[in-house]
């Protein structure tokens, strides 16, 4: 092979090899732009273009409901729920609508076997009811905001309205939690009290 061919060859290989490991090697490749507080923000502040910055983080380490570049509107029409301190990262929990209710109450909720769920997002809360041979299950809550998850059952934010039937199913009622997905609609569950209706309703799409 000829001289040239042999070091134009050199040369191909070697870039090659040098795109490949600046690839590998480059911070932004598996980084995305979300938002945090480019100052402190007092609850029941809006989220104004002063008051936000985008922040390029590791996305293996990102909180997983955070505010990312692509919603830069939404979050303008959001108010902080609580204070945030500069530098913070905004996730969903950290932002209301403007209309929503500021009457916000805490409740636990004890809950076995739930699914890993993360604060900021939505449950379906079900009521487990009747004997071994015949066992029925039905809404009870759908929708509801949890503040906080433990082994033992969820934190949920309800309204003061809501606070006393929230403990008195605390109580009273075997409860479960169906995750709901972040974006997703209201859920549309119903009830089941028997083997076929539950075998019927499982199969639909």
């Amino acid at each position: 092979m000829k001289r040239w061919a042999i070091a134009f060859l050199a040369l191909a290989i070697g870039g090659g090899v040098s795109a490949t490991l600046l690839m590998l090697t480059n911070p932004d490749r598996d980084a995305e732009d979300v938002y945090a507080a480019a100052r402190d923000i007092r609850a029941g502040s809006s989220f104004a273009s002063d008051s936000v910055v985008l922040v390029r983080v590791n996305a293996s380490r990102l909180p997983p409901l955070v505010f990312k570049r692509g919603d830069g509107s939404k979050l303008a029409n959001l108010l902080a729920t609580h204070d945030l301190a500069a530098g913070q990262l905004i996730q969903r929990s950290d932002a209301r609508t403007r209309d929503s209710t500021a009457d916000r109450r805490l409740v636990f909720i004890p809950v076995k076997d739930t699914p890993p769920v993360a604060a900021g997002s939505k449950v379906d809360l079900l009521v487990i009811d009747g004997s071994l041979d015949h066992v029925s299950v039905s809404p009870f809550a759908l929708g509801v905001e949890v503040s906080a998850s433990s082994p033992g059952g969820l934190v949920l934010v309800v309204s003061s309205r809501q606070a006393p039937a929230f403990v008195y199913a605390s109580i009273v009622l075997r409860l479960a939690a169906v995750i709901v997905e972040p974006g997703m609609a209201t859920g549309v569950e119903g009830a089941i009290s028997a083997p076929e209706q539950a075998v019927a309703v499982a199969g639909e799409p």
